[in-house]
């Protein structure tokens, strides 16, 4: 798959996350954008990409576990 659409996916995800109102939406969108920038940070062989939204996911998902409690 040509990396493009994936970092087209994910900036679409992203910018779909900021239309939610609870954050518990935001954050899982935005994980799921995040992912997929991973996926492109790799793919383009960024490491400032892929790492930078690797902590991003580990936020959201501590983040997420913290409003299930």
């Amino acid at each position: 798959m040509n990396s493009e659409i994936i970092g087209v996916l994910a900036s679409l995800f992203v910018l779909t996350s900021f239309a939610f109102n609870k954050e518990k939406y935001i954050r899982s969108v935005n994980f799921i954008g995040a992912g997929l920038f991973c996926v492109y940070g790799v793919m383009i062989n960024s490491f400032s990409v892929w790492f930078l939204n690797m902590i991003l996911m580990i936020i959201h998902i501590q983040k997420l576990h913290r409003m299930r409690k």
